[in-house]
């Protein structure tokens, strides 16, 4: 059966950068605090964006998702070593095989 619907096109967008609180003229611990704070949030934020768009899902047939999939969705079969994609119906290779 070949794969006639397309894909979805999943957009990730990457963190904004975050607001910075305004400096005070003098040192102030509390403003300190406040920029650790927000650069810890945005670097979580960053790291989390990264690992989704690097580290693509993968792992053996056993292991190929079941719930919650969406047509187009990726997975590297590393028991076939072959990227393969869920159609709607069941997971195909690329030149649409059923795997």
């Amino acid at each position: 059966m070949a794969y006639t619907t397309p894909p979805k096109i999943i957009s990730l967008l990457s963190p904004a950068p975050p607001n910075l609180p305004v400096a005070p003229v003098e040192y102030n611990q509390q403003y300190q605090d406040q920029i650790a704070n927000v650069l810890r949030l945005y670097f979580v934020q960053l790291n989390n964006f990264t690992n989704a768009v690097i580290t693509p899902p993968s792992g053996t047939t056993s292991q190929r998702p079941t719930v919650k999939l969406q047509v187009g969705q990726f997975f590297f079969d590393t028991t076939l070593g072959i990227p393969i994609w869920w159609s709607g119906i069941h997971w195909i290779n690329s030149s649409g095989t059923t795997v």
